[in-house]
Order: C-alpha cells, then structure tokens, then sequence
C-alpha cells in the first residue's frame, strides 16, 4: 500500500513535469502590428562619474525612446538629492527665469544630447529625482516659465540649444505614494494647479507639444491625485495628452497584471472623456527590492519576466512603454557598471529582433501566467519569427489567481504553416535565454516547404526566439 500510495502521488508530479504546450503559428493571417514598445528609463550617458557609455547597446537593442527621470540632478528643475544640487538647471529661485544667466545646462545638455545620438526619443520628465526635497516650488507660475524655457532651449536653440524637436513633456513624478511622500508633500489641488500653469506654458510656446503627467504609482486606485487631476482637466480644458503611470510586480510577479493596469487606465481616462489621451506605462520592473532580496536583477527569472511583460504589452492599450531602468550600474539596470548585458537585456534583444517582422501573424498555445507566444512576418515575405516566453508565477497566489493557476510548461511543440515562401527552401535558427544561456543559438538548420514543425524543452524560467528565413 506505501509502494502504490507513493506511485499515486508521484504520477500526477511527473505528468505535469512532462507537459508540452502546443503551439500553432499561422504566418498566413495577418493579425496586425507588432509594436516598438522599446523604452527605458535613463542612459544611454550617466550623470555618475566612471560607467560606460551605453549607446552601441541601445543601437543593438533598438532601445527608441528615453525618460529622464532619476538622473539625480541633471535634467531636474530645481532640488536635487542632497550633494548633487550642483546638476539641477535653475538652481536660484530668486533668479529671473526670462534670463539665460539663470539656467545652468551644462549638465543636463550631455545626458540630452546623448539620447538623441542613439537614435531614441527624448521623453523630458519635468520635476525631481528621487530623493530630493518634496516640498512644493516657492514660485508655480516661476516654475511653469522655466519649465517653458527649458523646451525654448531643447527644442528652439535658446540660450545657446538645439533644436531637438522633442516632443514628449511629462509633468512630475509619483505624488500618490502612500507609505512615503517621496516626490510631493504639498495638496493635490495644489499639485493639479501646478500641472496646470506648466502645461499652458508649454502649450503657449508650442502647442503642438505633447504635455502628460503625473507618473502615478498606484494608477488602478481611486486618489484625490489621479481622480482630482482629471476631473480637473476635463472641467477646465486643461492639455493632458498624455498619462502616466507604473507598475511593479513586486506583491504579484505577474507580467499580465501590466495589461490589467493598462486596461483600467484607459477605461477611466475614456470615462472622463479622455479618448484620444495617451496611455504611458513609464516605469516597470519585476520587483522595487534590493537586488538579491528576492531574486538577482540578473536572473533568468528577470529575464523572463521582463520578456513575458513584453510579449503582453503588444496586447494592451498602451501607447508608449519605458522599463526601469535602461543604464548600467544601477540595482534595477539591463547592464552592469561594465556596460556588460544582464540577462533582462536580453529580453529587450529577442522583443527589438522582432522588429523586423513587423506583420503580426495569427499564434495560438499562449496564456496569461507566462507563457507568452508572439509571431511576425517581414513586410517582404523573407523572414517568420516566433518568441516564445515561458516565466512561471512564483508570488504568493490570490484566490481568484489560485483557481486558475496552473504550473509551466517545461516545452513546446511547434507548428508554423502558410509559410509566404511556399514550397522554397528556408534556413532556421533557435535562440534561448536560459540559467545557463544567455540568448545563444542553440540550434539551427535548412528546410523547405509551405510548414515548419519542432518540438523542444523549454524549461521556466526563459524564453526563445525562432527566426526562418528564406533562402535564394
């Protein structure tokens, strides 16, 4: 009885260990676009002394547009962290803003000009860094005028600048934290006042400047920030083109909760009347504790976490996405103080590769614990890429979430069919992202025919990427 007892409970173990999840690619349906959603916060350049310049690595990544928000100093208006005031722009509040003596752009130009040398966009973040005083500006309506002549100099070469064209003007950061007040001490209305004047001065100067806030921490949940801003707004006509907002899956460790999110932002932006309001998620990350607390930030699970958030966000209503953080050195970076890629880098590698098959295809075997399948074909037929994320939740369950949980796959069988090449001849390759692998081919070949069939071992946590490619 012991003997068959412990078979018994061993079977249904090994059964689950042995799945295999099949997976059906149909390169023939058209199922839209597959979406650059390649942002990070900071970089390619630091405001710290002694870390590599990061722009090859963004040019390989594809990384195409730069928040710049913690850069400690440089890039903030007024109060940096304590010893680092020396970066921040217009230092003297007692100082006339209509001057150019006033400002002090030599630290921040280096950061700016940086970005734009990689190829990626500029998204100005208008306020403080982390750790700096939260207390409100003495002077609002000084602050919307430098906040004005800072898009003068980015954008229109004042004061001896450039002219950048940089388009995205996000207002403030994180004002609704809870447990601390690590950005803002002041009222909400006394915040939405300030948002106001900054956003009809930026207006004034270009109103084709596309002005947002205010980088909230908890977007899913009733405030007097996120719900006084927009009722606000939309009492007042104020601009919002855009809102901001993030989500870390510290008390979760799902990456669909960032489409949930993304979901319940747009329905309460919608429900205000903000229809054509941009929906930015502009700080994300598997977890906010100290690196090692729960899991290494140079993990296969960040990596495969990070990959999953990336193959759901092509599915949620979001316009612009910006992962924390994009530099090297930092406890939350995608490189090391070397410049060297973690393994989350990867992720953004696998997602940027798929770029080049723009035309999402029709792809079925995916879920919404981790298990994520994305597929694209290029614009000329040539190339068919599938990425397949497989990350397991290891978070304490909710009980909804524990109904319907159910453990990873440890491999997939593969079905690619309606081939655009028809019965030519192709070649293959199979990149993976292990414990053990860093995003290395781990087998390749040629074929021919209209269908593509495989099965592998995909053990959580990683993920793959599939590339066929035709050949003359």
């Amino acid at each position: 009885m012991l003997i068959l007892a412990a078979l018994l409970y061993a079977l249904p173990l090994k059964c689950a260990a042995e799945q295999s999840r099949a997976v059906h690619v149909d390169a023939s349906k058209v199922a839209g676009r597959i979406r650059s959603l390649q942002g990070v916060n900071l970089g390619p350049s630091h405001s710290r002394e002694g870390l590599p310049d990061l722009t090859q690595q963004f040019r390989d990544l594809r990384i195409d547009i730069v928040r710049t928000h913690d850069f400690y100093g440089p890039t903030d208006i007024d109060f940096g962290p304590p010893g680092r005031t020396a970066g921040v722009i217009f230092p003297d509040w007692n100082a006339d803003p209509e001057l150019e003596s006033s400002y002090h752009f030599a630290a921040s130009d280096p950061l700016i000009l940086a970005i734009a040398a990689s190829g990626a966009q500029v998204y100005y973040r208008l306020g403080r860094s982390w750790n700096a005083p939260a207390t409100p500006p003495p002077d609002f309506d000084k602050f919307a005028g430098v906040a004005r002549h800072i898009a003068m100099h980015y954008n229109g070469g004042w004061a001896n600048g450039y002219r950048l064209n940089i388009r995205y003007w996000e207002f403030w950061n994180e004002p609704d934290t809870t447990f601390k007040p690590d950005f803002w001490t002041g009222s909400p209305d006394q915040l939405i006042q300030l948002y106001e004047k900054t956003a009809r001065a930026l207006k004034s100067y270009d109103p084709t400047l596309k002005v947002g806030a205010l980088g909230f921490a908890l977007p899913d949940v009733p405030n007097r920030y996120r719900d006084g801003l927009l009722r606000y707004c939309a009492d007042h006509k104020v601009p919002l083109d855009f809102f901001s907002w993030h989500h870390y899956g510290t008390f979760t460790g799902d990456p669909y909760q960032l489409v949930r999110v993304a979901r319940t932002v747009r329905e309460l932006l919608d429900s205000y009347g903000f229809t054509s309001t941009e929906n930015h998620v502009n700080e994300w990350n598997l977890d906010l504790a100290e690196n090692g607390a729960r899991f290494s930030q140079d993990s296969a699970t960040a990596a495969a976490y990070t990959a999953a958030a990336l193959v759901y966000l092509q599915d949620a209503p979001v316009e612009r996405s910006f992962y924390y953080r994009g530099d090297a050195g930092h406890k939350f970076s995608i490189f090391s103080a070397t410049g060297a890629p973690l393994k989350k880098a990867y992720a953004f590698k696998s997602a940027g590769m798929m770029m080049d098959t723009p035309v999402r295809v029709a792809a079925t075997g995916g879920d919404e614990q981790g298990f994520g399948v994305l597929a694209g074909r290029s614009q000329d037929g040539k190339t068919v890429q599938v990425m397949i994320t497989n990350y397991e939740i290891r978070a304490p369950l909710t009980p909804v979430r524990e109904r319907s949980h159910r453990p990873a796959p440890n491999g997939y069988h593969l079905t690619v069919d309606q081939l655009p090449w028809g019965s030519g001849s192709f070649r293959w390759k199979r990149y993976r992202l292990s414990e053990k692998m860093n995003f290395e081919i781990v087998a390749e070949g040629t074929a021919h025919g209209a269908a593509f069939q495989m099965t592998s071992d995909l053990a959580s946590p990683g993920f793959e990427l599939l590339v066929l490619e035709k050949t003359q």
